[in-house]
């Protein structure tokens, strides 16, 4: 359950290549801006509530911070990416801070190569973009200040005091509950139409989401262990000339077709492809899109997840590529109107209020292969570089994780001029993932038509000179 990514980066001329204890120095620099990342998991006593964070008193960078080779060790792209393979087939371990970083200080081309993860019970997507503020810089020239070796942990609670922190964690939500129960009391009218308006909500979500069950497929079968990363990079121009192209004439919701509509629709048509070639009639996937309910400027904190899980239609169905990108863009157009994310939050919270044995039985039920087929996660990146110890940040793949019986995910990350396509699954339950990178630059160049040509135009000739003129024949 570890999200995180797969990037390689362009050492900078002038500036010595980065290297596993300069990264360590840098990080250590920074944890004060994010002390979730020196803390571990910490469990109560049975039937006492849920785990916590404390901090961990044996924390040491060196378990966080590897090198997958030797410094002065070069090794090919291919090599790299089955080290990642590897590195990324191995969960985390629970007992120290959920989150690694593993470094290839020199690929065979020049590069520098990187994997990092973690787990997704500290950081949604966006709050991994916060990690990765620990790592990056916007400038390849930014000083880094001396690593600071003052932080002291906070007392390991015993026994006893874990039982009742966890007590206490069960009695604010409750608590939370209560002042949620006396504002309808001094406020009843006010209260109240909140109420209703979040009750339907919750109906459109258990109608649309829940009770919708998840067709079987392919991509839904058992998965062990291994995982690997697949990648695609696509040219941002044709992802925003595929968005732009008048196809929308006839059934049109009035709403601009987004970026986000192109991703899944490209999507949509590479699992088609595979389909077909497996022998296999295509249908309508459900999956689950997670949707960001963070602010804008709500970054940094405790991190955590801050997501809603929604649901659409996935049209692996429809024979033509625009056809499928304008029954993409009617689905998501409809569902921003729903405000189903919203209604999705409010059965989250509730099911965090269920005990022990309901709510593991819920989250069972909520990542089963009947709730959906595939996760297709957009996280959107900067559009100005950024640097890591002065390398140039190239490319990045960003891997959101599979549950039971889901063999693929999909994530995509878009960073300056480049959409950066993960495909996350397990490579026994889903040999033919390697396939998917073609399938969906073909399905791209489908959507977004041949590039527009520029008009020519004819340079007058200088003063006193001639035009030379061609007849017509």
């Amino acid at each position: 359950m570890h999200v995180g990514w797969s990037a390689i980066f362009e050492s900078h001329p002038q500036r010595p290549r980065p290297d596993v204890q300069s990264l360590r120095d840098m990080i250590v620099a920074r944890l004060r801006l994010a002390p979730r990342f020196r803390q571990r998991l910490a469990f109560p006593p049975p039937g006492f509530g849920e785990p916590f964070w404390i901090d961990d008193p044996d924390f040491d960078i060196a378990q966080h911070v590897l090198e997958l080779t030797g410094p002065d060790e070069s090794i090919s792209l291919s090599s790299f990416r089955a080290l990642s393979d590897a590195a990324l087939s191995v969960p985390l371990d629970r007992k120290r801070p959920l989150w690694q970083v593993l470094l290839v200080p020199r690929l065979e081309d020049g590069r520098v190569g990187m994997v990092a993860k973690l787990h997704h019970a500290m950081a949604d997507g966006l709050a991994a973009v916060d990690f990765a503020l620990l790592l990056f810089d916007a400038t390849p020239d930014a000083v880094h200040p001396e690593a600071q070796d003052d932080w002291r942990p906070g007392p390991a609670p015993g026994r006893l005091e874990l039982a009742v922190e966890a007590a206490a964690g069960t009695a604010g939500d409750l608590l939370r509950v209560a002042r949620g129960a006396a504002g309808l009391a001094l406020s009843p009218r006010r209260q109240a139409a909140r109420v209703v308006q979040t009750a339907a909500r919750v109906a459109a979500v258990v109608r649309e989401d829940i009770l919708t069950v998840a067709p079987d497929s392919s991509v839904n079968v058992p998965i062990g262990p291994e995982r690997t990363l697949v990648h695609h990079r696509a040219s941002m121009d044709d992802i925003r000339r595929a968005k732009r192209r008048p196809r929308l004439a006839n059934g049109s919701s009035g709403e601009h077709v987004t970026v986000n509509d192109v991703y899944l629709a490209a999507v949509a048509g590479a699992l088609r492809t595979l389909a077909l070639r497996r022998g296999e009639a295509p249908q309508p996937l459900k999956v689950m899109v997670p949707v960001n309910l963070r602010d804008e400027l709500e970054h940094g904190g405790d991190g955590g997840n801050r997501i809603a899980f929604s649901f659409i239609e996935l049209p692996t169905h429809v024979a033509t590529a625009d056809a499928r990108l304008r029954r993409v863009h009617e689905v998501t157009a409809s569902f921003k109107r729903s405000q189903r994310p919203a209604g999705s939050h409010a059965v989250l919270s509730a099911l965090g209020l269920l005990p022990d044995p309901l709510k593991g039985l819920a989250a069972r039920l909520a990542a089963s292969p009947r709730a959906y087929n595939v996760t297709i996660s957009n996280i959107p990146g900067p559009s100005e570089p950024l640097y890591m110890l002065g390398a140039r940040l190239e490319e990045a793949y960003p891997i959101v994780p599979l549950s039971e019986e889901h063999a693929l995910s999909v994530g995509v990350f878009g960073y300056m001029d480049h959409a950066h396509f993960g495909f996350y699954a397990d490579p026994r339950a889903l040999p033919d993932v390697a396939e998917l990178p073609a399938a969906i630059d073909a399905e791209i160049r489908a959507l977004a038509g041949p590039p527009r040509r520029r008009r020519r135009v004819a340079t007058p000739p200088p003063a006193g000179v001639a035009a030379e003129v061609t007849p017509l024949r």
